[in-house]
């Protein structure tokens, strides 16, 4: 990554609201997004998404170069039909991203970076700073992978067979974040690993997240090509 790219680029707060004329309104933040390929597509959870009427009812934050958040539309959703991925179709797109979807299955202690927006952290900014709300701060979380998960998770809202469990809560608002694991070797790339889906605290403490060896050869009919491809094609 260059020294001019910063990682709030490309991940972002998924915001849902309404727009008057060309002034959107903030209704409250759903979940964190990230940016693929250099296209105008977005992937999140599909939970994510369940929680938004309509596309036109969501945005995607992100600073501009005075600083300043933005509203980008979205133009469609695309759900996958048994995971819990969805992808995002954008009006326009700022930037390209950088980040590239892993075709790799990864297993217990590999070492994750996480990016998101926690909607608590938002809260209690927005008690010192009104706007706060609508201008999240993007925090950084690192860990490990707990257990690989083949079945339904017991928590019905989590949709797929193929998890993983990691080791770090990053609280509500970081649901469809990315899981980033950064190599070194041959071309340096930020590969995501899995897309994070929620916090458990029913007896233990443990978050949980969707395997990218599940989804990375999902076609989306938005995108005409695979995630994989998408994410490459740089």
């Amino acid at each position: 990554m260059s020294d001019d790219r910063k990682i709030r680029d490309v991940v972002v707060p998924l915001i849902k609201g309404g727009w008057e004329g060309n002034v959107f309104k903030f209704g409250a933040i759903s979940g964190t997004a990230f940016l693929i390929g250099r296209r105008g597509f977005a992937i999140t959870a599909a939970h994510v998404v369940d929680q938004v009427e309509s596309a036109t009812d969501a945005v995607l934050g992100f600073v501009d170069s005075r600083n300043e958040w933005i509203a980008v539309r979205v133009l469609s959703f695309e759900t996958h039909s048994t995971e819990d991925v969805a992808v995002a179709q954008l009006e326009t797109s700022p930037w390209p991203s950088w980040l590239v979807i892993s075709d790799r299955s990864e297993h217990q202690s590999c070492d994750y970076e996480f990016w998101g927006y926690p909607i608590s952290v938002a809260e209690i900014s927005a008690k010192y700073e009104a706007h706060k709300m609508q201008s999240p701060d993007l925090v950084y979380t690192r860990g490990y992978i707990r257990r690989r998960i083949s079945r339904s998770l017991p928590m019905s809202i989590y949709r797929g067979k193929s998890f993983y469990e990691i080791s770090e809560l990053t609280g509500e608002g970081c649901s469809g974040g990315p899981l980033i694991n950064r190599r070194s070797v041959g071309r340096p790339t930020w590969d995501v690993c899995g897309i994070h889906i929620g916090d458990c605290v029913a007896g233990f403490s443990a978050a949980y997240a969707v395997r990218s060896d599940s989804f990375y050869s999902w076609c989306p009919s938005l995108m005409g090509r695979s995630l994989r491809e998408e994410s490459v094609d740089l």
